[in-house]
C-alpha cells in the first residue's frame, strides 16, 4: 500500500468507452453465445476451480 500514490482530484480521467459496439448484431450474438456456454458449463468450471484449491 505504500507504493500507491494519491491522485489529485483535478487529474485528467480516461475518456468514457465508446458504447456503439454494444448495439451491433455481432456483439449481441457473441454475448448470447457466451451466456449459453456459461449456463451449460459454468457449474462444472466452478467445481473444477473449487477442487483445485
Amino acid at each position: 500500500m505504500e507504493n500507491i500514490k494519491n491522485i489529485p482530484n483535478n487529474a485528467p480521467k480516461d475518456p468514457a468507452p465508446n458504447k456503439t459496439f454494444e448495439k451491433t448484431k455481432a456483439y449481441q450474438d457473441f454475448i448470447n453465445v457466451l451466456s449459453q456456454i456459461i449456463e451449460k458449463h459454468g457449474a462444472e468450471v466452478l467445481g473444477e476451480i473449487n477442487r483445485a484449491n
